[in-house]
């Protein structure tokens, strides 16, 4: 089974920010060892889908921040598909 990780810049940047993204950090972290647990792969994409849907699983407005703020940070930190 081949594995993919996730853009290095996005890990950097959280790893980088220290206390800033704490949450955002453990929420990341968590994402990342259920995804490589699960599927074996860890792309931007996974990430993004994997946040999505824990998004749309919880009613706790906290959790919903975390995970939307975990969100936006992934997706501006993930590069443009080329298109040709």
């Amino acid at each position: 089974m081949q594995q993919q990780f996730a853009h290095p810049d996005i890990l950097q940047h959280f790893m980088n920010a220290g206390d800033l993204y704490s949450s955002e950090t453990e929420v990341l972290g968590a994402t990342i060892r259920h995804l490589a647990a699960h599927q074996g792969q860890v792309t931007n994409k996974a990430i993004i889908i994997h946040l999505i849907k824990q998004l749309e699983c919880t009613d706790d407005v906290v959790q919903q921040d975390i995970l939307r703020q975990t969100l936006e940070l992934v997706v501006s930190h993930t590069p443009d598909d080329l298109h040709i």
